[in-house]
């Protein structure tokens, strides 16, 4: 019994498994590659990926390859397209062109080439056209082309062709080789021979694009646009009559594939559907759900079951085995999200751009899915939406609404509104923040009526929660926290108290409110805190606070119907679960993928159920699925390869290795021993070139690497994906890379192993020959040393006689410096006597001048009084006196005795001045003199009895006369002359 019930459970669970892998609910995140990355056709037919996890793409300028980072093409020898791949179980990757095929090997260098297998085919059956199939059966390979196919197997080719040609598309389906040929019906290949299939005749006039293997042995044959058709394996052949079929006859099917839990089907008018193994369709995307082109002729499901498509025009990686899809303008929902609500299988979004609706149902075809509608008068910015009381209340940028039928209903004339809060203490009482303060309504007969603002309090009221009670918080992020009591008639704010950074906070900004298990805990800068009413004090709230790191900041906490606490913090997302055993167990990692993307102070996480999570972010909402059984785990080991090392020659770069190894004539990642290079010093410089084998994120990987036998440890994380090293000595390196994606999970590590040869001059030949040189050189010295004594003691007695001769020229030297030092000092007191001369001079000068106002001033008074005696003798006594005042003017004033002596204090000065400019009156030589002495303009002017303007006007007729420039001063010249 207990055998039964455990299979009946492995049922349930995997019946459950298959119903989350498909969905219908928004689009899968969907990476675009155009043109612009690739640099090749932009048609694409097929995608295979090899066991090293690197994709490769039928495109029709060859083989397109890509490790996530960089792309590499192959061209085939007759540059045809490539429209089919496969790949064995070994790993070797078959290409099919037109009339060409073969497989990729690596080269001597590590490039992946393509090497033709025509050769071994017959020159009768060398000519065909495309090779539209390939498929690999152990050692087996099928070509599949239009006029036969071509089995390769023990290097031998055999072809196989149908009685009637040309043929459709061969498949290979639950081991058989089926080749469907126009008009006939289905071949199957026995013993060699192309057998008809009894019955086929009922798809004989199809086009057929796949054959594909469906449970209990049958296939499930995908016509162009005639349907779907089951075959038993025998000779049965039945239309399935499944849901997706008027979806595919109308929009042509070009391939399909077989997935683990459906079949995913690519049109050329209508794109991509996903379909269960009961035919119902789970997934539809498109050009306008975000494909680049509604036309894919190839599809692939890579190791991580993600999907690749080839399409008439660029390359798609869809995440279809993610828990995250989202909902963006590509689904008609423009803005950012700020909130979303469920109520009454309608799906609510609220964006920047206004309030959109959606029907939910399980049985919704997404091939004819419910539109989102707009909810009419809600055009604008969205902040909140509630049902609260039985109503949809809508706050909004405009205002507070209601919403009614579809339709937005302002409850009331005010504008900003950013919350509702039905009061618990009184339940028909809601208040409403808004930009500037609180409104009251009341529930009146089923009707919200606006009663009142609530006065006394005027700020911003954004995010705000009530208490046990019934005290109102209100969170202020740019002042800090409110504690309000209310008045007993709700008419005004009866005791508001404000608490930030002096009441426990880090700091007054930043501060948040939120509800968890009926408790208010509080959010700041750093770390979460909850209220101590007996010290009127916020404290950490360790029981929270311990589960994220100290400095960062958690804006939002959202507490979902069964305890989990939803969160962000930072740039990270995550959620809380609390265990039986009272500990926490904390996710974040599988949110990694949204880090950075919620919106700003206006995260939004909403949780509905297990299956539905939805997460407001900058382009729309993401939904998450909880209970999503992804297919691999995020802690799966992931590739690191090294694509390319190169050495630096002549400014310009060799390549040494191309990112493959030879291991049998396969591509391997790891470096056998034989493969170690050793390289000549003259290329010491290298360049490594590597990346992550993912496609997911790649964005955002980083990497650290370390090239052992130089560097003394590992890089930091960075995101560069080369790495360059010059002048590396002689010796034996490895190169070691290792990634990390954004689940913070590390790859494996790839290395590369290189030798450098030593320079000549340090080569084992070099070491020899310089040990038979220091022989040599050894004999030569001992030689030249003996000879060198000899020589020696004959120089000694030279020298001697030198030194003698050295003491006798050093007394010498003595003596003259003794004469010279004599010489200074004479030449010292020389210099002072002259410079207490000049001072001298220059005192004699000043008292002259002293002298002579004093003398004129006499005279002045002397003819003034001349001038107003009468008496005739008086007069006469008082002009000998005029005149013997007049004769003492004339000797204080005899110049020709101060130039004697200024010319001996001064080295001739004003003789040399007067020879080498013979321009200068005696006026102005008598002014260069008084220059010299240093003396001020007043000074001058009373010496040579002009006025200050007029010395100012000599000095200028000096300067020109001496054709000084502008900038030289004067003085400055006849003090260094």
């Amino acid at each position: 019994m207990k055998k039964y019930l455990s299979v009946l459970l492995l049922l349930l669970l995997f019946c459950g498994r298959l119903h989350a892998q498909i969905r219908n609910e928004g689009v899968p995140y969907i990476k675009n590659y155009g043109l612009k990355e690739y640099q090749a056709s932009p048609q694409n037919w097929a995608v295979v990926q090899d066991h090293r996890g690197i994709m490769y793409i039928g495109n029709n300028y060859g083989v397109l390859e890509f490790d996530g980072n960089h792309w590499r093409r192959l061209g085939l020898p007759n540059r045809s397209t490539v429209r089919s791949l496969a790949i064995s179980k070994e790993g070797r990757v078959y290409v099919g062109g037109q009339n060409e095929f073969g497989y990729l090997q690596p080269d001597e260098q590590g490039l992946m080439a393509f090497v033709s297998l025509k050769p071994y085919i017959t020159h009768k059956d060398s000519s065909f056209a495309d090779v539209w199939n390939i498929y690999t059966q152990d050692e087996e390979v099928f070509f599949c082309t239009v006029s036969g196919v071509y089995h390769y197997k023990d290097n031998k080719i055999k072809v196989y062709r149908t009685p009637h040609e040309p043929t459709g598309f061969p498949s290979f389906v639950q081991g058989k080789l089926l080749v469907p040929v126009l008009g006939k019906g289905l071949f199957e290949l026995k013993n060699e021979k192309l057998v008809l299939i009894p019955g086929s005749e009922r798809v004989a006039n199809y086009t057929l694009a796949s054959i594909l293997p469906y449970p209990g042995g049958k296939a499930l044959i995908v016509t162009e646009d005639n349907g779907i058709f089951l075959y038993d394996g025998y000779s049965g052949f039945s239309a399935s009559n499944w849901a997706v079929e008027p979806f595919l006859i109308k929009n042509k099917v070009n391939t399909a594939i077989t997935l683990s839990d459906g079949y995913a089907i690519g049109t050329t008018l209508n794109g991509l559907v996903v379909i269960d193994m009961d035919g119902q369709p789970r997934q539809h995307l498109n050009r306008e759900k975000g494909l680049q082109n509604s036309t894919v002729r190839g599809i692939y499901q890579d190791r991580k079951e993600n999907l690749w498509l080839a399409l008439n025009n660029g390359i798609d990686y869809v995440e279809a085995n993610s828990p995250f899809t989202i909902f963006n303008d590509r689904m008609g929902l423009p803005g950012t999200g700020y909130t979303s609500l469920l109520n009454n299988s309608k799906l609510y979004f609220g964006t920047s751009d206004g309030l959109f609706y959606k029907a939910i149902s399980e049985h919704e075809n997404p091939l004819n899915p419910m539109p989102l509608q707009r909810v009419e008068n809600a055009e604008g910015q969205v902040y909140n939406l509630q049902k609260l009381g039985g109503k949809l209340l809508l706050s909004h940028h405009n205002g507070p609404f209601e919403i009614i039928d579809n339709k937005a209903v302002k409850l009331s004339d005010h504008r900003g509104a950013w919350k509702f809060l039905q009061l618990k203490s009184r339940p028909n009482y809601f208040i409403c923040g808004t930009y500037f303060g609180l409104l009251l309504y009341k529930m009146v007969d089923g009707q919200l009526i606006f009663q009142n603002s609530i006065q006394g309090f005027d700020e911003s009221s954004r995010v705000m929660e009530e208490d046990s009670e019934g005290n109102l918080w209100i969170a202020h992020g740019y002042i800090g926290l409110f504690k309000m009591k209310l008045s007993k008639d709700l008419k005004k704010a009866e005791k508001v108290s404000f608490y930030g950074e002096k009441h426990g906070f880090p700091s007054n900004l930043g501060i948040n409110v939120f509800k968890i298990n009926g408790k208010l805990v509080f959010t700041g800068l750093r770390g979460i805190y909850h209220y101590n009413k007996n010290t009127d004090r916020f404290e950490v709230y360790d029981e929270l606070n311990r589960l994220f790191d100290k400095d960062v900041q958690v804006s939002k906490l959202v507490e979902d119907k069964e305890g989990n606490v939803w969160f962000s913090a930072g740039a990270e997302m995550g959620v809380i679960r609390k265990l039986s055993n009272g500990s926490y167990e904390v996710t974040k990692n599988v949110f990694n993928k949204l880090e950075g993307k919620l919106v700003g102070g206006f995260e939004h996480i909403a949780y509905y159920n297990n299956q539905n999570v939805l997460i407001g972010i900058d382009e729309g909402f993401v939904q998450y699925r909880p209970t999503y059984l992804q297919k691999s785990s995020l802690q799966e080991r992931f590739t690191t390869l090294i694509r390319r090392v190169e050495v630096r020659k002549q400014a310009s770069d060799s390549l040494i290795y191309g990112g493959s190894f030879v291991n049998n004539g396969l591509a391997e990642s790891v470096q056998p021993e034989h493969s170690i290079p050793t390289l000549p010093y003259t290329l010491n410089s290298l360049k490594f070139t590597f990346g992550s084998i993912l496609y997911d994120g790649i964005e955002d990987v980083q990497y650290k690497y370390f090239l052992d036998g130089f560097d003394e440890g590992w890089s930091p994380w960075m995101t560069t994906l080369q790495k360059e090293y010059t002048n590396l000595r002689e010796g034996t390196y490895t190169f070691r890379v290792r990634a990390r994606n954004i689940y913070n999970q590390e790859s494996e590590e790839a290395f590369y192993t290189f030798s450098i040869s030593p320079p000549w001059y340090r080569s084992g030949w070099a070491y020899t020959f310089y040990v038979l040189f220091g022989v040599l050189l050894g004999i030569l010295l001992w030689k030249i040393i003996d000879r060198h004594i000899s020589e020696t003691k004959k120089k000694l007695r030279q020298e001697q006689e030198k030194a003698l001769r050295l003491k006798e020229a050093q007394h010498m030297e003595e003596v003259l410096k003794a004469e010279k030092e004599i010489i200074r000092l004479n030449n010292e007191k020389l210099e002072s006597e002259l410079s207490h001369k000049s001072q001298e001079l220059t005192s004699s000068a000043l008292h002259v001048m002293q002298n002579m106002e004093a003398v004129h001033k006499v005279k002045d008074q002397l003819q003034r009084v001349l001038d107003e005696v009468n008496d005739k003798e008086t007069r006469q006594q008082l002009r000998k006196i005029l005149r013997s005042v007049d004769e003492e003017i004339k000797i204080e004033n005899n110049w020709e005795q101060f130039e004697l002596h200024f010319n001996q204090v001064h080295q001739d000065f004003l003789k040399r001045l007067s020879n080498d400019y013979p321009e200068l009156t005696h006026k102005d030589l008598k002014m260069c003199a008084y220059l010299r002495l240093n003396l001020s303009s007043k000074d001058i002017a009373s010496l040579l009895k002009l006025s200050l303007r007029g010395v100012e006007t000599s000095r200028y007729r000096i300067r020109k006369k001496m054709n000084l420039e502008h900038d030289e001063s004067l003085t400055e010249c006849i003090l260094k002359y």
